[in-house]
């Protein structure tokens, strides 16, 4: 019996350690489990660097060249001309002398060719200086002509002795001063119909009138305007060009306009000259554009805009490169 309970108490004390063994060994197990779930809740160490694809290696390469340079490559606008188009051959014709207005045929609007007479002033004094002067002529013509008749007369009757060489001498002095009378009255008249001319308003080209300023019977005083001609067939447009494209505006570069107010207007034209330097208050460089106008529908005056045709439309701006 007492066998019996010391066995009963091995066996007990044996299924206890074996118990408390696989106790401590779940124990172990859930401890590894909570180490396993806590290392993949938290995040990597930072000691470690990022693992990137080429493709966003790219992406962060292009975003820190735009950081570095946000003007890498950008359009530049092209050099704007403005201004009015001025006609080529303009003529204000202004009155030489005083006086009043006689005629005047010149209409606004009204075409008239080189030559063509568009006002007449009267100045009496003018006209009376320029008859006196052809009728001094007349009187000299006839002067000069009794004077060689009458030294014929001599020269004939020095060949038979009826007169002495001291008088022929005489009669060929009378001939000779006869002559320069002529000539001096001659000049005189020439003078006073230059004068005369000089009342007679002309076009000095074909064109068209643009403005008249007088009225037919008004006076007016020397230099007064009367009327203005153009010729609105070559228009020229004077504007500056900046600076940075100077080097292209050449004699020759093309030139796109466009005209305010008029439909259809877009016009190549070219640049005539060339100012040789910058203006030194705006920095810019003074061009003239010869703008061909052959059927008249762009009136003179009228605003236009317009840019280089070969101008670069895109310049390189680089910050630290080449």
């Amino acid at each position: 019996m007492i066998h019996t309970h010391r066995e009963f108490r091995r066996a007990a004390f044996t299924l206890g350690l074996s118990l408390l063994s696989l106790t401590v060994s779940a124990c172990g197990n859930d401890a590894a489990v909570d180490a396993t779930s806590r290392n993949a809740s938290q995040p990597a160490d930072r000691s470690l660097p990022p693992t990137y694809s080429a493709d966003s290696a790219v992406v962060s390469d292009t975003t820190t060249d735009k950081a570095e340079s946000p003007m890498a490559s950008s359009p530049a606008m092209p050099s704007s001309l403005t201004g009015t188009l001025e006609p080529q051959a303009r003529a204000l014709l202004r009155a030489e002398l005083s006086g009043a207005v006689r005629t005047l045929s010149a209409k606004v609007g009204q075409r008239v060719t080189a030559g063509q007479v568009l006002a007449v002033l009267d100045v009496p004094a003018l006209h009376s200086a320029l008859a006196a002067a052809e009728a001094q002529v007349i009187a000299q013509d006839v002067a000069l002509r009794q004077a060689r008749r009458e030294y014929d007369r001599v020269a004939q009757l020095l060949k038979i002795g009826g007169v002495s060489s001291a008088e022929m001498e005489e009669w060929e002095s009378r001939v000779q001063a006869a002559d320069a009378a002529v000539n001096a009255a001659r000049a005189q008249r020439a003078n006073a119909a230059a004068e005369v001319q000089r009342l007679t308003v002309r076009a000095p080209f074909d064109g068209i009138v643009e403005r008249q300023t007088t009225t037919q019977g008004s006076v007016v005083q020397a230099g007064d305007e009367l009327v203005s001609i153009i010729d609105p067939r070559l228009l020229e447009l004077g504007a500056g060009v900046a600076a940075a494209d100077a080097f292209q505006a050449r004699p020759g570069a093309r030139v796109a306009l466009r005209v305010t107010g008029v439909a259809d207007s877009a016009i190549v034209a070219r640049i005539v000259r060339v100012s040789p330097a910058l203006d030194p208050v705006t920095r810019q460089l003074r061009v003239t554009v010869l703008v061909p106008n052959a059927d008249g529908r762009i009136p003179a005056g009228a605003w236009a805009e317009g840019t280089l045709l070969n101008t670069t439309n895109t310049r390189r701006h680089t910050s630290g490169g080449h």
